[in-house]
């Protein structure tokens, strides 16, 4: 039986972005659009295996994906730099339930296992050391990570704090908490809508929703966690 996966492009001219809405974590870059689609059909396998090596009874797909582009959106930057907009797309708009608050903070919890045992007995030298391609060093990496959840969460227009821990492990048990708590006390009026955010507005897209900020913040320690497992392999080289 094939499985027949929806996904978003986001098609720059340098690099595509793929991300499937049903599977928050699966969001991938590719060189092209062939080349993400290649990558985002590979990594909603992947998916699977990581729901059951985290205890969630899912389907066994095998190698049986189809991916159909769902939705596409043709822009003039690079998706896969840093600080590059974030568009809405139109599988975002819809409302959240608490359904979804509860699916998502089960699979946060798996993405930051991965992370912790990702970088168990790192040593300062690892941390620091600066990989000789367009990748962030570890320490710069968990910062990054622990910051843009926090960045995601004020997306819906929700009061942040103002001081944060310097050291990066310390930050991401301080943003996961304060994310967490917004989160579970997430009220309907929130649930619902388009938002623009008051700070750090992005001139090219500055509309959100919470289904939006949902994905992405699975998405994006997920993404991270991948560079990290890349550079201290690297390191070890």
């Amino acid at each position: 039986m094939i499985s027949r996966i929806s996904v978003c492009l986001e098609i720059g001219p340098e690099a595509t972005g793929a991300f499937a809405p049903e599977y928050p974590g699966c969001w991938v870059y590719g060189k092209n659009e062939k080349d993400a689609l290649r990558q985002i059909k590979a990594n909603v396998v992947e998916w699977f295996d990581w729901m059951k090596s985290h205890g969630e009874s899912v389907p066994d797909i095998g190698d049986n994906v189809e991916v159909e582009v769902a939705e596409m959106l043709r822009v003039d930057y690079d998706p896969s730099e840093a600080g590059k907009p974030e568009p809405l797309f139109w599988s975002e708009v819809a409302p959240i339930t608490r359904e979804d608050i509860d699916k998502t903070v089960r699979l946060m919890k798996y993405s930051r296992s991965d992370l912790m045992a990702t970088i168990t007995d790192i040593t300062d030298d690892c941390l620091d050391w600066k990989p000789p391609v367009k990748l962030r060093t570890v320490r710069d990496c968990l910062v990054h990570i622990a910051q843009v959840e926090l960045w995601y969460i004020n997306r819906l227009n929700t009061d942040l704090p103002e001081e944060l821990p310097e050291n990066p492990t310390e930050l991401l048990d301080y943003s996961r908490s304060v994310v967490l708590r917004q989160l579970q006390n997430l009220p309907e009026s929130k649930m619902k809508g388009v938002f623009q955010p008051r700070k750090y507005q992005s001139p090219v897209c500055n509309l959100w929703t919470a289904r939006k900020v949902l994905r992405r913040i699975v998405d994006h320690e997920r993404l991270h966690t991948r560079d990290i497992r890349r550079v201290l392999e690297l390191a070890r080289d």
